[in-house]
C-alpha cells in the first residue's frame, strides 16, 4: 500500500462547562470523504467527541486508521504520521473535548475507517473510564479506466468476400485511457486491427474495420487492448464473443 499522509488536525476544541449547556456526545464520526484521480483529491476527515464526566480532570483521544485495499480482504491497521497518537484536552479547562483528524493521499481502490479511543483521567492521573467507537467507512473507488466492447454490426462490401464491421468501444471507468489496439478474430485468416489513440473516462468511440466476411452464425471475437497496454479497473470486458452480424 502507498504511504498515507496525515495533513493536520483540523480542530481541537474544549467545550466549556456552562450551566445548562449541552455536552458533546460520545461519538466517532466520518465528517468528510472525498475522492478523485489525484492522490491529493482522496481525503477522509474523522471527528471524535467526548463529554466530560464527574471527577474528570483531563480527556485523551486517539485515532487509529484501518484500511481495506483489496477484494476479499479485511480491514487492517495503517501507519501514518500523526495517527495512533494520544490527543489531550487542555489541563484545567472543564467541558467536553472534540478533535478532528484529516488523512490525505488515500490509496484507490480502498475503504477506510477510524477507531477512536477515549480515555478520561481524574485526580493524580487516575484512569476513570476508557472506551472506543468506530466511524463510518470512507470508500475510494478505482480511478483507472475500464474498457468494454459494445455492439458489433456489419454490412457486405466494399469488395466481393469483404465486409465492413462497425464496433462501439466504451471507457466506463473513472480515468482516461491512452493508446490501445482493438482486434477482430474469426472473420478470416487476417485479423482486422484498429488503433485507438485515447479514450476519456465515460466516452465511447465507433471503430470501422474492413476485412473478410464472417460466416453467418459463426462466432467473432473482439479483443480490446489486445497488447495489454492499459492498466484497467476491470479486465473482464476486454475479450468478448459476438455472433457474426451478417445475414445468410
Amino acid at each position: 500500500m502507498r504511504r498515507l499522509v496525515l495533513i493536520a488536525a483540523l480542530a481541537a476544541l474544549a467545550v466549556p462547562a456552562v450551566a445548562g449547556a449541552q455536552q458533546p456526545p460520545l461519538r466517532a464520526k466520518l465528517t468528510a470523504c472525498a475522492s478523485g484521480p489525484q492522490p491529493t483529491d482522496r481525503v477522509a476527515t474523522f471527528t471524535g467527541s467526548m463529554p466530560a464526566i464527574k471527577g474528570g480532570r483531563r480527556m485523551w483521544m486517539r485515532f487509529d486508521l484501518l484500511a481495506r485495499t483489496g477484494p476479499g480482504k479485511g480491514f487492517a491497521a495503517v501507519k501514518a504520521p500523526g495517527l495512533g497518537v494520544w490527543q489531550k484536552s487542555v489541563p484545567g479547562r472543564p467541558g467536553g473535548f472534540v478533535f478532528a483528524q484529516r488523512v490525505q493521499a488515500l490509496f484507490a481502490p480502498g475503504a477506510y475507517k477510524a477507531v477512536v479511543h477515549f480515555h478520561w483521567y481524574g485526580k493524580g492521573g487516575r484512569l476513570l473510564r476508557a472506551t472506543s467507537r468506530e466511524t463510518a467507512i470512507c470508500k475510494q473507488p478505482d480511478q483507472r479506466p475500464d474498457l468494454q466492447a459494445g455492439p458489433l454490426d456489419a454490412v457486405p462490401g466494399p469488395g466481393p468476400g469483404d465486409a465492413t464491421y462497425t464496433l462501439v468501444v466504451r471507457n466506463v471507468g473513472r480515468g482516461p485511457a491512452g493508446p490501445f489496439d482493438v482486434v477482430l478474430s474469426g472473420v478470416g485468416p487476417d485479423q482486422p486491427t484498429q488503433r485507438v489513440t485515447a479514450l476519456d473516462a465515460g466516452a465511447a468511440t465507433t471503430l470501422i474495420f474492413a476485412g473478410p466476411r464472417c460466416v453467418p452464425g459463426s462466432t467473432v471475437r473482439v479483443t480490446v487492448d489486445a497488447r495489454a497496454e492499459i492498466a484497467e479497473a476491470d479486465e473482464a470486458g476486454d475479450v468478448v464473443e459476438r455472433t457474426c452480424p451478417l445475414a445468410q
